[in-house]
C-alpha cells in the first residue's frame, strides 16, 4: 500500500458520476437514433433506405394503394357480373385512380429523381381527382333511378370532406392520413352502392 496518498473521498467520486452517466446517456441516445434511422433489422432494404421522416407517409400510401387494388379488383369483377357496363367502368375508374395516385405519392417520396411535370401535377391535385372519381359510381347509380343507401352517401360525403381538408394541410403526414382515410371511406361507400345494385 502506498503511503502518503489519501484514498479518494466520496465527494470526488460523486462529482465524476454525473459526467460519466451523461456521456453514457448521450452515447445511448445517439445509438438509438441511428438505429431508428436505419430501421429494424428484418425490414427489407428498400424500406430501410427511405428517410425516417418520409417513412410513415410512404407506408400509409402503400397500404392505401394495396387496399384499393386487392379488394378493389374483386369489387370490379363483382360489378361486371351483376351490374351494367357503365357502372363497371365507373368502379374501375375509381379503383385505378385512387390506387395509382397513392402509389405515385409513395414513389415520389422515395425517389431522388425529378418527376415529369405531368406526374407532379397529378400528385398535387390528387385530392380533386380522387374526389371526382369517387362520385362517378353514385351518379351513374342514381341515373338509373336506383335507391341509394344513406350510409353510402354519408361515407362519400365524409370522404370528400377529408380530401378537401387535405388541401389546406401543410404537414405531409397529416395530408397523407386524410387522403388515405378518405379513400377508405369512399371505397366502403362504393361497395355499398354496388350492393344496392346487386340486390
Amino acid at each position: 500500500m502506498t503511503e502518503g496518498v489519501p484514498p479518494p473521498s466520496s465527494s470526488s467520486r460523486s462529482r465524476t458520476t454525473p459526467a460519466t452517466s451523461g456521456l453514457t446517456a448521450a452515447a445511448w441516445n445517439r445509438r438509438s437514433h441511428a438505429d431508428r434511422a436505419r430501421g429494424l433489422p428484418h425490414w427489407p432494404q428498400w424500406l430501410r433506405a427511405i428517410p425516417t421522416a418520409k417513412r410513415p407517409n410512404v407506408l400509409m400510401r402503400l397500404f392505401a394503394a394495396l387496399f384499393l387494388l386487392l379488394p378493389g379488383s374483386a369489387l370490379v369483377v363483382s360489378t361486371h357480373r351483376h351490374a351494367h357496363a357503365a357502372l363497371t367502368s365507373a368502379v374501375l375508374l375509381f379503383v385505378v385512380a385512387h390506387a395509382v395516385l397513392h402509389a405515385l405519392s409513395a414513389w415520389r417520396s422515395t425517389t431522388a429523381r425529378t418527376l415529369p411535370a405531368a406526374l407532379r401535377n397529378m400528385d398535387t391535385h390528387a385530392a380533386w381527382m380522387m374526389l371526382a372519381s369517387a362520385w362517378v359510381p353514385l351518379v351513374i347509380h342514381r341515373v338509373h333511378a336506383q335507391p341509394t343507401s344513406t350510409l353510402a352517401a354519408a361515407g362519400l360525403v365524409i370522404g370528400t370532406l377529408c380530401q378537401l381538408c387535405s388541401l389546406r394541410m401543410t404537414s405531409d403526414r397529416l395530408r397523407s392520413a386524410l387522403l388515405v382515410l378518405g379513400s377508405a371511406l369512399q371505397f366502403v361507400a362504393v361497395a355499398l352502392v354496388i350492393a344496392m345494385e346487386v340486390t
